[in-house]
């Protein structure tokens, strides 16, 4: 007993000498980065400034147009592009640092940029459109489209039958946020596949009873506009939205990106180079620059009426501003159809926000509107992880300074019809643990596949640092099959602060939940966790 402690206590101070020395290499990398050439002059380009503004807000604009490189050096951001507007248009757009760190072109205003999860808000628009068009009901069934879906859950029978597309555009159908073909950490396969390997999964929540964040839901939605519509969601995607709506910046073909000199490259710490292409088109697969993002806002702000043309009913407009969902009841964020909406107080006043950020690939980015002032704004970056993104979000600022006027009646969100955030069942039961599950213990990671990582980064996987490992443990304790996540897979929940409740329910031979629905799998030969491909180690 007393050589196994001093063993593991060995075995603890090698692996805390170990990240401690990877923690001061990373960041030896970062001050080299600080110092390189490339953080000690951050170029302003393509300044685009309307010149009939008070000189109040010009003033304030200056301001903190020199405040954005101080904050991009502090979070080591190699570009920028940013853009403030209202209702008539851009008031203000500049691009700041450089697409990336080797080539060193400038940022415009009309470098495209990885979007994210902004990408919803298109997704959505793209359904709508279609609903206005006759092709979709919102309302309807997924099965009317597609009579081979296929999924499960644990609280009803047949659920496939009472999901719609409101509850996919809401987060409330109940689906998981990742798919096992094509997620956040293998990313080579294509779209229809992404999709194809959701059919068969477990439900989190029962249909329509709790929101649950759900990019594979996006995507279920944007495969169900390319089934009757016939033709590729791509295709749609940029006849229907960006050329309708005179956004000639912005793509979702992969193949128009690849190698071009217009594009921010997304930076990644521990990653030397993300995939160029990935298959999450509906949920995050948008490249578009700051000055469209800032023009296609304008359609929201004008009730879908954009240049003179109206291009979107009212009604779908008001379905897609209504609070479906409460997001996060901390902060009283709601979500509609493909947005975000929420209540700051920033400086003395309460504001109204719509948003929707993105993140991932190496890039973080954020647009919002503030419809009582009738002013938003948008930033695009193009590193990831940072903390400076609602600090370059000028909109705050002036709001803050006190320089925007008070123009329009805040709008009235009623939250009483709203279906809650999916927190888990109270009535989950741990199973009694069975000596036949000794199997199941042990480490299993993630597989992880289509990036290229750094030396660093790989051995931190090869010797299972909680930081930076996308892995899981499953083991017994106390009379029970338990489970934890690494903090790196921990922070690839949507829900950070939720703690994932260890002990597990067995509902089929193989087949467990926690208490908040998320499905371990070891039924087939590729176990799954959250829908992650795992092998065990």
């Amino acid at each position: 007993m007393g050589k196994t402690k001093t063993t593991i206590r060995k075995k603890n101070l090698w692996r805390s000498i170990i990240t401690g020395i990877l923690g001061l290499l990373a960041l030896m990398g970062l001050l080299n980065c600080v110092g390189c050439q490339a953080f000690r002059t951050i170029p302003q380009t393509g300044q685009q400034k309307r010149e009939d503004m008070k000189s109040e807000l010009a003033a304030l604009i200056d301001e903190f147009r020199t405040s954005v490189p101080k904050l991009m050096k502090k979070a080591m951001i190699p570009g920028v592009a940013i853009a403030l507007f209202d209702r008539k248009g851009i008031i203000w757009t500049e691009g700041f640092g450089t697409t990336d760190l080797k080539r060193k072109i400038p940022v415009t205003p009309d470098t495209l940029f990885h979007i994210g999860s902004i990408s919803k808000t298109f997704t959505a628009t793209a359904v709508l459109l279609a609903v206005q068009d006759g092709l979709l009901d919102l309302d309807e069934p997924v099965t009317t489209y597609l009579p081979n879906f296929k999924v499960y859950s644990r609280y009803e029978a047949n659920p496939e039958q009472k999901i719609t597309l409101r509850h996919l555009l809401s987060h409330c159908a109940g689906i998981p946020h990742e798919t096992s073909g094509c997620n956040m950490l293998e990313v080579t396969d294509s779209f229809e596949d992404r999709v194809r390997s959701l059919y068969g999964t477990w439900l989190k929540c029962p249909v329509g009873q709790g929101y649950s964040y759900s990019g594979a839901g996006y995507d279920l939605a944007a495969y169900v506009l390319q089934t009757v519509s016939g033709i590729p969601f791509q295709q749609y995607m940029t006849e229907r939205v960006f050329q309708s709506f005179g956004l000639f910046q912005s793509t979702i073909d992969h193949n128009d990106i690849h190698d071009s000199a217009n594009l921010a490259i997304g930076h990644t710490i521990g990653i030397a180079e993300n995939p160029p292409a990935h298959g999450m088109l509906g949920a995050g697969g948008i490249w578009m620059s700051a000055s469209d993002l800032a023009q296609f806002t304008r359609l929201l702000m004008n009730r879908g009426t954009f240049e003179g043309k109206h291009l979107l009913d009212e009604s779908l407009i008001d379905a897609m501003l209504t609070p479906h969902a409460v997001a996060y009841e901390e902060d009283q964020w709601l979500y509609g159809l493909g947005i975000m909406l929420g209540k700051k107080q920033i400086g003395k006043r309460d504001v109204h926000i719509l948003q929707h950020g993105g993140g991932g690939g190496g890039y973080q980015t954020l647009y919002e509107y503030y419809p009582e002032y009738g002013i938003g704004a948008v930033v695009l970056t193009n590193r990831v992880p940072h903390s400076v993104l609602s600090d370059l979000i000028i909109g705050r600022r002036l709001l803050e300074e006190g320089v925007l006027e008070n123009r329009y009646p805040a709008p009235a969100w009623d939250i009483q019809q709203c279906t809650l955030k999916w927190t888990g069942w109270a009535d989950h039961t741990p199973s009694a643990y069975k000596s036949e599950w000794k199997k199941y213990c042990g480490r299993y990671k993630c597989r992880f596949s289509g990036y290229k990582i750094k030396w660093w980064a790989k051995l931190a996987l090869a010797l299972d640092l909680d930081k930076y490992t996308p892995r899981i443990k499953v083991f017994e304790k106390k009379g029970y099959l338990c489970l934890t996540e690494s903090k790196l897979l921990q922070s690839m929940n949507h829900y950070p602060y939720l703690q994932v409740d260890e002990k597990l329910e067995e509902v089929e031979p193989g087949l467990f939940f926690t208490a908040s629905g998320s499905a371990l799998d070891l039924r087939g030969e590729i176990p799954t966790w959250r829908n992650y491909r795992l092998k065990k180690r």
